[in-house]
C-alpha cells in the first residue's frame, strides 16, 4: 500500500497519502471548512480524493494555506508555522512524481 506521512506546518496537522487519497488531521482546530454563509466551521479530520482538489494557494499576507476542491468546497489550513511546506506536500501528493520543489 502506498501511504505517505507528512507532518505539515504545525506540529499538529498531519497529512498522510492512502492510495488516491488524503487525510489531514489536526487536534488544535488549524483546519477550517469556509460555508456558503462565509462562517468557518473548525474540524479535526478531512479525508478527501486528490482527483477532487484543483487548487491549493498559499496566502500572501497570512500563515494559511487554502485548497479548494471541485464541488466548490474551501479548505483552509489556518496560521501555520511552515505554509510554504504544507503548500509543498500537498502539491507532491497531488503531482506525485511530476512535481519539482524549486530550489
Amino acid at each position: 500500500s502506498s501511504k505517505q506521512q507528512n507532518r505539515m506546518g504545525n506540529l499538529n496537522v498531519v497529512a498522510r497519502k492512502i492510495g488516491s487519497f488524503m487525510e489531514v488531521t489536526s487536534d488544535d482546530g488549524a483546519i477550517k471548512r469556509e460555508l456558503s454563509t462565509g462562517d468557518r466551521v473548525s474540524l479535526r479530520r478531512i479525508f478527501v480524493q486528490l482527483d477532487d482538489i484543483v487548487s491549493v494557494s498559499c496566502k500572501n499576507d497570512d500563515n494559511d494555506v487554502v485548497m479548494t476542491l471541485k464541488n466548490g468546497v474551501e479548505y483552509l489550513f489556518d496560521e501555520l508555522d511552515e505554509p510554504d511546506e504544507v503548500y509543498r506536500a500537498i502539491c507532491r501528493y497531488i503531482a506525485q512524481d511530476e512535481y519539482e520543489d524549486p530550489e
